[in-house]
């Protein structure tokens, strides 16, 4: 252990049945827990932007105990850390968990001004530990898609080894001394932890617009190919406008190389293990316009959308103009 660095300690304590005299736990799934909490762990020390040592001691009895020793220069930083991690693993949701939207509002930027918000009030004021603001802690956890999802699989694995009666994480100092009081999660609340679902809510793009490699020239669900532009890449999509398909089929609208759709796209996004967001599907619900370095032609759906948005953009500006 390094002297001249400050050192606090996080406890973790896996409670089994008071029956259950042994002190050992599966080696898998010890494994998997401590891998996830690793990376709840690095997730905020990378929001932090700040460097701290981790290290683990030997497991103490009674069920089984981890203690995990945080090092840094900067009081302020274990401070944060370690209550951030004890509110990660405890803080039982309301609800069942699900990535929407409108529950993970704060961007990366705000989620970033807000630590260092709080990092700045710690250093300058000195405020102790019991004294942080909990509900900025919550804000951070509660919108990092990566922290959700690691919460997930940690309450995942141990929902799934029902020797694990209850969990239980405390904050302690140097000399392993308690510095609150511990937070306990009960089993029949893991559940609560773990994600419904992997998907995210549906990304729209009603500017999109994708150059043809390959149409879909028959009657099925099989899906087209082609450059969506706001990203470069070759995606597949699912061609939901029935009336541009079924006029590609029945009247053999023309593709040729470089012939472009300009759309309405529904991208569906999923978030993997590791808590890395990506688009999982796509699909054109309305085609507004079909083009080539020739020729170019508005779909009567696409029409039919321009003229709404133009009447209603009048309809808002005779508004305006009514109120001045």
């Amino acid at each position: 252990m390094i002297s001249n660095l400050l050192n606090n300690k996080f406890e973790l304590h896996y409670h089994f049945d008071n029956e259950d005299k042994t002190h050992s736990m599966d080696a898998f799934t010890r494994n998997k827990c401590e891998h996830e909490i690793l990376q709840i762990i690095d997730e905020i020390t990378r929001e932090l932007d700040i460097n701290v040592k981790v290290e683990t001691e030997a497991y103490g009895v009674g069920g089984l105990t981890e203690i995990w020793t945080f090092l840094s220069s900067d009081n302020g930083q274990l401070t944060i850390i370690l209550s951030l991690l004890t509110l990660a693993l405890s803080r039982i949701p309301l609800r069942k968990t699900k990535l929407e939207k409108k529950d993970l509002q704060l961007s990366i930027e705000e989620r970033k001004l807000n630590m260092e918000l709080l990092k700045k009030e710690l250093d300058s004021k000195g405020i102790p530990e019991n004294k942080v603001d909990i509900e900025n802690l919550v804000l951070i956890i509660s919108n990092n898609y990566k922290i959700i999802k690691h919460k997930s699989n940690f309450y995942k694995q141990l929902y799934k080894y029902p020797k694990v009666k209850k969990l239980s994480a405390i904050k302690l100092n140097e000399n392993n001394e308690k510095i609150d009081e511990p937070a306990f999660v009960e089993r029949k609340d893991f559940d609560k932890f773990i994600l419904e679902t992997d998907n995210l809510d549906t990304l729209p793009d009603e500017n999109a617009t994708i150059e043809i490699i390959s149409p879909v020239l028959k009657k099925g669900q099989f899906k087209w190919k082609g450059i969506y532009n706001k990203l470069g890449v070759v995606i597949d999509f699912s061609m939901k406008d029935k009336e541009f398909k079924d006029d590609v089929v029945e009247d053999g609208i023309p593709f040729k190389n470089g012939t472009f759709i300009d759309c309405i796209l529904e991208i569906q996004r999923k978030i993997d293990d590791l808590g890395n967001v990506f688009n999982s599907n796509y699909s054109v619900l309305t085609v507004l316009r079909q083009h080539d370095e020739i020729a170019s032609f508005e779909t009567p759906q696409g029409k039919k959308i321009r003229k709404q948005k133009e009447a209603d953009k009048m309809q808002l500006k005779l508004f305006n103009n009514d109120n001045k």
